[in-house]
């Protein structure tokens, strides 16, 4: 459980590192993106409007970039960054391609 900057597991109460936390999801939607790319790639789905899944390059990339980034700096990421982050991470929900 988690308790404002620390984590609680009885008996002990630690600091959560949230360098470690934020480097391990950045890595986590990578994987999610390049899933994702070679799903479109694989299946070249026609579908495009509102929740397309139709793979925009140059979005896809600098989205990869933006993650990129963000790693490198992994536990000073501002509110804002860590906002996009989230949003990336519901567009590349694998759901979504099943």
């Amino acid at each position: 459980m988690r308790y404002g900057k620390k984590y609680k597991s009885y008996p002990y109460t630690v600091p959560i590192n949230h360098k470690a936390l934020q480097h391990t999801k950045i890595k986590e939607l990578q994987v999610r993106m390049m899933k994702w790319a070679a799903w479109v790639k694989d299946y070249k789905p026609k579908y495009n409007g509102i929740g397309s899944i139709v793979l925009h390059k140059n979005k896809w990339q600098d989205r990869f970039t933006f993650t990129l980034r963000c790693q490198k700096r992994a536990g000073e990421l501002t509110s804002d960054e860590l906002e996009q982050l989230n949003y990336y991470w519901k567009i590349y929900n694998p759901e979504r391609l099943s």
